[in-house]
């Protein structure tokens, strides 16, 4: 019996997905569990497997169409099975990629517009209307050139110049009229797009929605340099500051279990989290990517260091999994190896903080009234002010920075 093939939810955040590729075409065999297709989410390009066995009847989803999760992307069955009754299922279902899918739009006298004298209604496809919205385009006046709008005929109408309506003329202020265009004109126009779009919406969704405020502590990394060479010593596997920060982290949000902490995406409730699962932000070609190490708290130093390498080395390929990119509930960010004295890091939503390390770097301190050197890093959280406040927040940063500086309380 023929039964249609879904957009997964991989992660308890993802809405939604944009198909990049399908490894079969309609009329091939599929078995269960084997990747079908390739889709972007908010995380990472993701392989979707096959939810069942049969043959590719009908591929709903085209490459380029934004589907929501649990929204058809194929139907699979037996060959030659008749799916007409499915068809109009999905039809009548408004799903995601059928040509049907319309949007209301205003009349315009723009010659631009094409719509239906019937319905007053333009077809656009999934992806083009996220973009639409996206960008604050009005559809009404978006020209496509084949039988619904398209993300190319958005991005054809992002380019062209801007046409002057006999609207009321809005004087801008002098500032605006003088201003020039640079002598030597643009050199590059890079498309705003794909996975960089998306690292942009996730941080204009956490600076937009979350009122944070940051905390900064100076640590002195003295004990924790002499105890992290002692353990490479022994240790069959190379540990570094990420593993030992996040194992401090694991503690202090044991200790503080309000930074472990979601709010609701309706603002009515705040869901403490069971797993401690702390993710660390990597930078790759694609773009800045957050592999999440799970369940901290049970984990030993080095066991972490080994599952980092892991996901480090995974993130890098393009090889992760499903679960290594979602489940984090707090965050780390380190661009110490950069030579960076001190920054704040924007929340990986929907977590409430996320921990900025910076360089470790040699600086005169006072102890017992006495000038001496220490190796000194600063560490500066960024915290949810609806969910925590200040003084909870000082506390938590706070009690990091002890468990660096005598590093064998992370261990007790």
């Amino acid at each position: 019996m023929a039964k249609l093939m879904n957009m997964p939810k991989i992660g308890v955040n993802m809405t939604d997905g944009t198909v990049t590729e399908w490894y079969v075409n309609e009329g091939d065999e599929v078995k269960f569990g084997e990747m079908a297709l390739a889709a972007e989410t908010d995380k990472d390009v993701q392989d979707i497997p096959a939810d069942q066995t049969g043959t590719v009847l009908k591929i709903i989803a085209q490459v380029g169409d934004n589907v929501e999760c649990h929204k058809p992307l194929a139907i699979v069955g037996a060959p030659g099975e008749n799916i007409d009754s499915l068809l109009a299922e999905i039809s009548g279902g408004g799903a995601v990629a059928a040509p049907t899918e319309t949007v209301t739009v205003t009349p315009t006298q723009s010659a631009e517009v094409t719509e239906t004298a019937s319905t007053g209604r333009v077809p656009v496809s999934p992806l083009a209307k996220k973009m639409a919205k996206d960008l604050g385009i009005n559809l009404a006046k978006v020209k496509y050139t084949g039988i619904r709008v398209t993300k190319s005929d958005i991005l054809a109408y992002e380019n062209e110049p801007e046409v002057i309506s006999e609207s009321p003329t809005i004087t801008m202020p002098d500032v605006v009229a003088t201003t020039v265009a640079p002598a030597t004109g643009i050199r590059k126009i890079t498309p705003y797009d794909g996975m960089r779009r998306k690292i942009g919406n996730r941080l204009t969704e956490s600076v937009v929605t979350k009122p944070w405020a940051a905390l900064t502590v100076a640590v002195d990394m003295s004990k924790a340099i002499e105890w992290r060479k002692r353990v490479n010593e022994i240790a069959d596997i190379k540990v570094g500051f990420n593993e030992m920060v996040a194992k401090a982290c694991s503690r202090a949000l044991q200790e503080y279990p309000l930074m472990n902490t979601q709010l609701a995406a309706d603002g009515t409730e705040i869901y403490e989290m069971e797993d401690i699962n702390i993710g660390v932000a990597v930078n790759t070609d694609r773009g800045l990517m957050v592999p999440v190490l799970k369940n901290v708290a049970a984990k030993g130093v080095v066991e972490l260091a080994k599952e980092f390498a892991g996901l480090v080395s995974r993130t890098k390929e393009q090889a992760n999994s499903q679960g290594d990119l979602s489940g984090g509930t707090f965050t780390i960010s380190n661009l110490g190896a950069r030579g960076i004295s001190s920054f704040r890091a924007v929340i990986n939503p929907p977590e409430c903080g996320i921990l900025a390390l910076a360089a470790t770097i040699k600086s005169a301190v006072v102890i017992d009234d006495e000038i001496v050197i220490r190796p000194m890093m600063n560490i500066t959280l960024s915290f949810d002010h609806r969910i925590v406040d200040g003084d909870y927040a000082a506390q938590f940063v706070s009690y990091i920075g002890k468990l660096l500086e005598d590093p064998m309380k992370i261990l007790m």
